[in-house]
């Protein structure tokens, strides 16, 4: 006579391995979401800091290099914020950023920069600041060595907003101590004027994550820089 008492044991263990395999697969999509999850947040906030570089070091190139010889050498020219309504006037580094940002959004459709302080120049509308904006700004007069983010995810959209101080150089508060407009006259070396803001929007459905493909907006944000600038 055959004994097949045996059999059952290695039937429940075959289960169980049905089950866990069932198991695994089942957690394989959560698994692949948090990945792309993790790395399109990684490639978004690479872009928004590079970005954020690429402005603060053409307008500081521009404060130092450009605005400074102006207005060292008075009588030639004028750096004023209306400058297309005067001949031969260059603008302010904020004019600058504000109108570089302009550009590569519009170059760049899921990138947002502003540039806002609660000081604007009479002529000009104040700054609508939200809850982020107003915190960041108070922490970053306290603190300007640091960059703060807010990083939110939907699904498979993701949004990294990156914020950074504005910080006057010597040629700002020359102009802005000096100007008629100026709402604030007493402006030192190293204060922190106001706050620019990077904004980037991007879906993590299937997104290639490359070295290549995390450049593919900061190349488009800088080859708009190059536009503008030319």
């Amino acid at each position: 006579m055959v004994d097949t008492l045996p059999s059952a044991p290695r039937s429940g263990r075959g289960w169980a391995l049905i089950f866990l395999v069932i198991l695994l697969l089942a957690g394989l999509p959560l698994a692949v979401w948090l990945d792309l999850r993790s790395l399109s947040e990684r490639s978004l906030s690479l872009q928004a800091s590079d970005i954020n570089s690429l402005i603060t070091s053409v307008r500081t190139y521009y404060a130092t290099n450009i605005v400074s010889r102006v207005l060292a050498t008075p009588g030639h020219s004028e750096v004023v914020h209306n400058y297309e309504d005067i001949p031969g006037a260059i603008p302010i580094p904020a004019t600058l950023s504000l109108e570089l940002g302009r550009v590569i959004g519009e170059q760049q459709s899921n990138i947002v920069y502003r540039f806002m302080s609660d000081y604007p120049f009479k002529d000009r509308a104040p700054h609508p600041l939200d809850t982020f904006e107003r915190q960041a700004l108070e922490s970053l007069r306290a603190d300007p060595n640091q960059t703060l983010s807010d990083v939110s995810v939907s699904g498979f959209d993701g949004r990294i907003r990156l914020i950074s101080p504005v910080i006057m150089g010597a040629a700002c508060v020359s102009c802005h101590n000096t100007h008629p407009d100026s709402p604030k006259r007493d402006w030192k070396v190293g204060d922190v004027r106001g706050i620019q803001e990077v904004i980037i929007s991007a879906s993590m459905a299937l997104r290639p994550i490359s070295s290549r493909g995390e450049q593919t907006v900061v190349n488009g944000g800088c080859e708009s820089a190059a536009k503008a600038m030319s």
